[in-house]
């Protein structure tokens, strides 16, 4: 080979690779391409972090009572690995969970922290994975960190949030040269990157929505996020107490400057108000911000419903399955075919497990390489006692799998790791006092199972008619209903249970407000009740046949996995009273609380408690409830077709 022929091979492979390894079709298949030429040089630049602002032609709010300004500064950061000139790196866009902040510095080595809690070891990923031959772009999402300066949060909003991101990766690329980033040409996509994202929470809610919107995203990550807001904060239209106070007090924690609906609702649930415990079901929320002296102003019922609404992934689809336009700018309103890594917590009681599969769903029926790994992490509630478990699914290692996942749709690189990675893996650690217990599994499967399973393997569950009485007796400790009873060793209950209907009415009660029934999935075993992986729905009184903005004819409740034993029963578990759909209250305007605790998601909180925790503001919920087609997924590993335990 001639000299010149040496000197313009790096560069035709670049160019070939590009050419082969994007499609803007909603049909034709992603494939990642040729990875670029390793370009060596005998004094690379260092590894480094540069922080960078970008002044966005949007204003600082769409809501006119903020007096908002014309522009918006975003604050982000670059993480670059060590890299000679010429050579392009593919790019990783990050964002942080709500109350959160951009990653500013690089991890020491490459190493990857696999035994750590599920979303502190995503961040030590992306801190990693400059180490790994990847550029990092983490940003400062509107109304956080040093973007907070001038904007307001308003929760992953298509019309500002995502696309204060396409200007960033407008900004990557013009910038290509002088950070490294691999560009692309031939794809017929305008600045086109080879990029991925990753983050979790509120930082893996934006990556569906910008993945739809913007054509140059090749993969995304999302890690325990939301398929529906309406459904996560008001599911089955109880107010999500627990949580929905912890989000506010993590938000104040984090100094987030929040558009006037979200800190009308925080003042609202948050610990601010005393009598937080009094707003328990949508029409008490929506009474709550409708009243004049609502502060920063009055919230009216018809701008709650399509502000959380339009920023979730389930307004795509339905506007999509309409042949409706989604309404921010987009030529077609047409999900791209783009491979996807979902990694929910089964215990996540936020986002549970069955909004994750809503989302993988949604990317799969485009023909995409989707994965779905349930995990032991995820939103953990300090006052229920959860203690964040990891990133993997038994044997599937979480971060491995991720890591894997890059390196196949951002490099083209093929690695065991990732044909190691099922199209479903459900963690069925058993939970004991609310913590992962025994030996770490997975149930590695070929899609979710739904409902009662027949046919081979299945353990049929289901029982057509339940009737309970919940009494006023001011308890925690909930009324059992026995499905069936487990016969046999080997058995798991893994997948998304499901009923027909239920209706709840109200038990006598002095005070004149709407009850709610608190239903979960429960063992009985020995005696003693376990609610398998702390998940609670209610249902305010009246019928339900349907979740809320699922209209399926069908309730489902969150997906769960957990191992059975012989004897155990396995049925429906009715509460009157749950930490988790409690208000939560500053200890030191309640100084009666005796369960204070000042950590969650690895932030430091002001002492905080539960309403219900030896304070006079909890109240009688007593209800009569009939639940109808109870069905709960239960299974034999050994005998259902493509299913494998990997422990």
């Amino acid at each position: 080979m001639n000299k010149l022929m040496r000197a313009l091979l790096p560069g035709l492979l670049l160019l070939l690779s590009a050419c082969n390894s994007k499609s803007s079709s909603a049909t034709d298949p992603v494939d990642p391409g040729t990875p670029p030429p390793v370009v060596a040089c005998s004094n690379p630049l260092p590894a480094g972090a540069f922080d960078r602002s970008l002044v966005v032609n949007s204003p600082s709010d769409s809501d006119p009572s903020t007096h908002p300004t014309p522009t918006s500064t975003i604050y982000f950061t670059v993480l670059l690995p060590e890299r000679c000139p010429g050579a392009g790196y593919p790019l990783v866009l990050h964002s942080h969970g709500y109350g959160g902040k951009r990653l500013r510095t690089l991890a020491a080595t490459g190493s990857l922290p696999t035994g750590d809690p599920h979303f502190p070891s995503i961040d030590a990923l992306t801190q990693a994975l400059p180490r790994h031959g990847y550029a990092v772009i983490s940003v400062d999402q509107r109304g956080h960190g040093e973007s907070a300066a001038n904007t307001k949060a308003r929760i992953i909003d298509p019309a500002l949030e995502i696309q204060d991101l396409r200007r960033i990766l407008d900004w990557a690329y013009d910038n290509a040269a002088a950070y490294n980033f691999q560009t692309e040409t031939g794809t017929g996509i305008d600045r086109d990157l080879k990029v991925g994202t990753i983050g979790y929470s509120y930082g893996g809610g934006y990556q569906m929505t910008l993945a739809a919107l913007d054509p140059r995203i090749d993969t995304i990550v999302p890690n325990g996020t939301w398929n529906n807001l309406l459904y996560s904060l008001l599911p089955g239209d109880g107010v999500k107490l627990g949580f929905d106070g912890l989000l506010c007090l993590l938000g104040a924690t984090g100094g987030v400057e929040n558009t006037p609906i979200v800190a009308a609702l925080c003042n609202q649930v948050g610990v601010q108000n005393l009598f937080a415990s009094t707003v328990r079901t949508r029409d008490d929320l929506v009474a709550a911000l409708g009243r004049p002296l609502t502060q920063p102003r009055t919230i009216e019922e018809a701008e709650v419903n399509p502000f959380f609404y339009s920023h979730s992934t389930r307004y795509f689809e339905t506007q999509q399955a309409a042949g409706q336009p989604w309404g921010f700018g987009e030529t077609s309103a047409t999900l791209r075919r783009v491979p996807a890594l979902f990694l929910q917590g089964n215990r996540d009681v936020l986002f549970n497990l069955t909004e994750a599969k809503r989302n993988a769903d949604y990317f799969a029926a485009t023909g995409a390489d989707v994965r779905l790994l349930s995990t032991e992490g995820g939103h953990m509630n300090p006052l229920a006692n959860q203690i964040e478990g990891t990133a993997n699914c038994g044997t599937v290692i979480g971060l491995d799998s991720i890591l894997a996942w890059y390196d196949r749709w951002l490099k083209g690189v093929d690695s065991a790791a990732f044909d190691g990675i099922p199209k479903v893996c459900i963690s069925v650690a058993d939970t004991v006092a609310g913590q992962p217990g025994g030996t770490p599994a997975g149930l590695a499967l070929d899609a979710m199972p739904v409902g009662s399973q027949t046919g081979a393997g299945g353990v049929p569950a289901r029982l057509e008619t339940a009737t309970v009485n919940v009494g006023a007796v001011l308890s925690s400790a909930p009324t059992f209903v026995p499905v069936t009873t487990i016969a046999g060793s080997g058995r798991v209950l893994a997948g998304v249970p499901r009923m027909s209907s239920i209706s709840v009415v109200g038990g006598p009660n002095v005070l004149p407000r709407a009850a709610i029934a608190l239903v979960g999935v429960g063992i009985r075993r020995n005696g003693s009740l376990i609610l398998v992986d702390d998940q609670i729905t209610p249902f305010v009184e009246g019928l339900h046949t349907f979740n809320r903005g699922h209209q399926n004819s069908i309730i489902e409740l969150p997906a769960i996995g957990e191992q059975l034993l012989d004897g155990d029963e396995v049925g429906l578990l009715f509460y009157e009273q749950q930490v988790q759909y409690a208000a939560i209250l500053s200890a030191t305007s309640a100084p009666n609380l005796t369960n204070v605790v000042n950590v969650a998601l690895g932030t430091t909180l002001p002492a905080f408690g539960s309403s219900l925790d030896g304070s006079l503001l909890s109240a009688p919920n007593p209800y009569d409830a009939v639940a109808t087609g109870i069905e709960l997924p239960i299974l034999i590993p050994a005998e259902y077709p493509g299913a494998s335990l990997r422990r």
